[in-house]
């Protein structure tokens, strides 16, 4: 069973509306504009304080929402690709949505490289010289 069939289980249908109305309401406004948390609770028949507290306190309520979030997010993934593709191929290509895509089909990674710049001809008496002096700096604190 899905994870978003198991935390439906787990909220009244109250919750569920609740869930999706929020959700939708933050990835995909009507008339692109954001309702209020006051008017989403009117709309849902509830104060906003109620509201407040699922979208706050209530963990299964929360974790419902983002899945809902992810879900309909990911059926934009096309339209977002598209727009990388646009600054790519642009008239001035943009550095950094080339980076991107490249780093999504794992085609650039970061590399760090860290070097030694220790002498190879310190002893172990310099060393413990050098450490003995640590030790004196550190007792005089």
């Amino acid at each position: 069973m899905s994870r978003i069939k198991q935390l439906e289980a787990q909220l009244s249908f109250e919750k569920r509306k609740a869930a999706q109305a929020c959700a939708l309401n933050e990835i995909m406004p009507e008339g692109g504009e954001k309702k209020t948390q006051e008017q989403l609770a009117e709309e849902l028949g509830m104060s906003r304080m109620g509201l407040y507290r699922w979208r706050t306190q209530d963990s299964t309520f929360i974790e419902y929402m983002n899945l809902l979030a992810d879900d309909m997010l990911s059926s934009h993934r096309s339209e977002v690709y598209g727009q990388l593709m646009k600054l790519i191929k642009g008239p001035q290509p943009s550095v950094k949505a080339i980076d991107l895509f490249m780093k999504r089909y794992g085609l650039l990674t970061e590399k760090q490289i860290i070097t030694d710049n220790t002498t190879a001809d310190e002893s172990v008496d310099d060393i413990q010289n050098e450490a003995d002096k640590l030790d004196a700096l550190l007792k005089e604190e």
